[in-house]
């Protein structure tokens, strides 16, 4: 067993618990530290792209998600029976899903300026839909 590849898992498990505690916090949090996130400018011509929104709810879920198949795959590899296997098919497998996975949430989000709302935590869930329904009916007046 390769002792430092077995450290560097151990070391991204941590991180990814300890990214996967934060993204936890921020949906169910009902501390002002912890709902610091969500944009409190309502629907409309001034409030852009919701990027702290995106960041908590979409971003750093996946990037747990991605840090957690990174030590996955690095405590497999550190066992000498599979490293071959690893190479060969593993790893690659791994990879090629979370590229689509980060493919499909990143085309879910672009371009938006409310997210879906099955990605809103229920206590905001109604507010989103609310704008999501004044935007339509922005645009239904514009045509």
């Amino acid at each position: 067993m390769d002792l430092s590849l077995a450290l560097v898992a151990l070391a991204l498990f941590l991180f990814g618990g300890a990214l996967t505690a934060l993204a936890m916090l921020c949906r169910a949090g009902r501390g002002r530290v912890f709902r610091a996130w969500v944009d409190t400018h309502g629907a409309g011509p001034g409030r852009g792209f919701a990027y702290a929104e995106t960041t908590v709810l979409v971003l750093l879920p996946m990037c747990a998600q991605t840090v957690f198949v990174a030590g996955g795959v690095g405590g497999l590899a550190s066992v000498d029976v599979l490293r071959e296997a690893m190479a060969s098919v593993l790893v690659p497998a791994a990879v090629i899903l979370e590229v689509l996975i980060w493919v499909v949430l990143l085309l879910l989000i672009g371009y938006r300026s409310v997210l879906p709302l099955w990605i809103y935590p229920a206590w905001l869930r109604e507010t989103r839909r609310a704008e999501v329904e004044h935007l339509r009916a922005q645009r239904g007046r514009r045509l």
